[in-house]
């Protein structure tokens, strides 16, 4: 499943690759890739992000268009962890900015991710 996620992902840039991705997408994608937003045996902070990626599934599941995705995860994917909580903050932001591109592309990571 992970493999057709990052398949998945693979398309999204290449099909993108005409337009400016913005930079808080590649900012936060390298964060995730490199694994800076949780520090090293930060278990709280990586279960943490565990749970945001089952509230990212729940809420794409129940949106039908991409706003109401981003109202979703506003409302719903709140972290009582402040490092992952400041990332889904920065996730809202960004996916505001550019909302197709950069929150398909941001869910595709955290999925591969963890």
């Amino acid at each position: 499943m992970k493999l057709v996620v990052f398949l998945l992902f693979v398309a999204l840039v290449a099909a993108n690759s005409n337009d400016e991705v913005p930079q808080c997408a590649k900012d936060l994608a390298n964060n995730l890739q490199s694994g800076k937003v949780c520090k090293e045996g930060d278990t709280d902070c990586i279960n943490a992000l565990k749970s945001l990626k089952t509230c990212l599934d729940n809420c794409q599941g129940q949106s039908t268009t991409q706003q109401q995705g981003i109202q979703c995860v506003q409302s719903q994917c709140k972290s009582s962890n402040p490092t992952v909580q400041s990332f889904v903050n920065d996730l809202i932001k960004c996916a505001n900015y550019s909302l197709i591109t950069v929150f398909s592309m941001l869910f595709a990571l955290i999925y591969i991710m963890i």
